[in-house]
């Protein structure tokens, strides 16, 4: 089962520590600028997740995840966000996000995220 990702962030050449972790563990990621154009595609062909920077050009981070839910709710999320954790809870409750890393380096975050991911894709397949 290939497992697909899509990174949204305004500067792709930031994701790269983010591609690098989605690729060991399976994933094929790609790195997306357009919000806009993540919601379009994901009423066609969504992808399994979304990593998604809080601070976009265009739109936040926070109204891509409540449109995302409305548009495609079986696609897990993961905020990239230097906020503290009670105000990522705030922010995101009701958005039904796996959860959060604090910068693109946070890779030990994101693996935890994925793991999670993971485990809970094979229970329900």
């Amino acid at each position: 089962m290939e497992l697909r990702a899509a990174v949204i962030v305004n500067d792709a050449g930031q994701a790269r520590p983010i591609l690098e972790s989605l690729s060991r563990k399976g994933f094929t990621g790609t790195i997306e600028s357009d919000p806009q154009a993540v919601l379009d595609a994901c009423k066609v062909n969504p992808p399994d997740l979304v990593i998604v920077e809080e601070h976009l050009t265009g739109m936040t981070g926070i109204r891509f995840l409540s449109r995302l839910v409305s548009t495609c709710w079986t696609t897990y999320a993961i905020l990239i966000t230097d906020e503290q954790e009670e105000s990522v809870h705030q922010m995101t409750e009701g958005l039904g996000i796996l959860g959060y890393m604090r910068n693109f380096e946070d890779t030990a975050s994101l693996d935890k995220l994925l793991d999670r991911f993971l485990a809970m894709s094979r229970r329900n397949h």
